[in-house]
């Protein structure tokens, strides 16, 4: 997606779902085959957002109609001036606490007392830590020793997921992501955690080719969170740059979608050590045996 609809106001689609659950996660799912960057869930449903030069009106309609299959459903449209995203972002953004293990927070917010500290802005890019995917991701890692690992984030987002590795004592992260906007917040909220991007943190733009030709090194962790179909067909390439008895997290996909993505995990030979669930949601924490 060109990034020039930074630039250019926002259209906020609210949905109230009865029930909300799983109708919200089903929604989520649904507009992110659209251009929306933000979700925000909460009790009733969600807020989203996309650039309104983005907007394709039958398309939308169309998952409208998709939702209203599932659930009943009160849609709500409006216009966020960019302009003013930042002083709406700042009113409306709660930070996200992960079990006391780690806070994901803006900057004005106050620091935890301890436990892992993020400070995130998003600027309209989709991964501030309140998605549920994002939550068992940073839980996820976490759980595993990061310290002097090299890891990599495959599409990155706002770079929370490689802020939080490096922030846990990685030696090196890269961070890619198909959007340049992403990579560019991914620096700017690194800046935020006083980290500099450069030899031992490095930021790309580029799909995941990018590990076949500029990036080969192996990486003692992986982090992708991404969606069911990307993630299945990229595996073999995950683990061509996966060294052994190395770790690899996959998230972005449904309870329902565990199956199918063990078959393909234990097809390269992975051992999966834990599965997480959240709100309809699922993450994988898989091992690679040793050589």
């Amino acid at each position: 997606m060109s990034r020039e609809f930074i630039r250019a106001d926002y259209l906020k689609v609210e949905l109230e779902l009865s029930p909300a659950i799983p109708a919200r996660e089903i929604a989520i799912a649904f507009l992110s085959e659209l251009e929306f960057e933000v979700f925000e869930p909460n009790e009733k449903g969600l807020v989203a957002h996309i650039p309104k030069l983005a907007v394709n009106r039958k398309e939308l309609d169309s998952v409208r109609d998709r939702i209203a299959e599932i659930a009943e459903i009160v849609w709500t449209e409006s216009t966020v001036k960019t302009e003013n995203w930042n002083a709406k972002w700042e009113e409306e953004y709660e930070p996200v606490n992960v079990e006391g293990l780690a806070l994901v927070r803006a900057p004005f917010h106050e620091a935890p007392s301890s436990g892992l500290d993020i400070v995130i802005k998003p600027n309209m890019s989709f991964g501030t830590g309140h998605h549920d995917t994002t939550w068992m991701m940073i839980k996820a890692l976490i759980s595993l020793d990061v310290k002097g690992s090299s890891v990599l984030d495959m599409g990155c987002g706002t770079g929370v997921l490689a802020i939080a590795a490096k922030t846990l004592g990685a030696s090196s992260v890269l961070a890619i992501d198909i959007e340049e906007g992403a990579v560019e917040n991914t620096i700017e909220n690194a800046a935020l955690n006083s980290i500099s991007a450069g030899e031992s943190f490095k930021v790309d733009c580029g799909v995941v080719d990018l590990l076949t030709s500029k990036y080969t090194e192996e990486n003692q962790i992986i982090l992708a969170n991404i969606n069911r179909n990307v993630l299945v067909a990229n595996m073999k390439t995950y683990d061509s740059v996966l060294a052994p008895s190395g770790h690899i997290i996959f998230s972005g996909f449904f309870t329902g979608d565990v199956e199918v993505m063990s078959e393909n995990i234990h097809s390269l030979g992975w051992i999966i050590e834990s599965v997480l669930k959240r709100n309809g949601w699922a993450c994988i924490i898989c091992g690679k045996p040793a050589v």
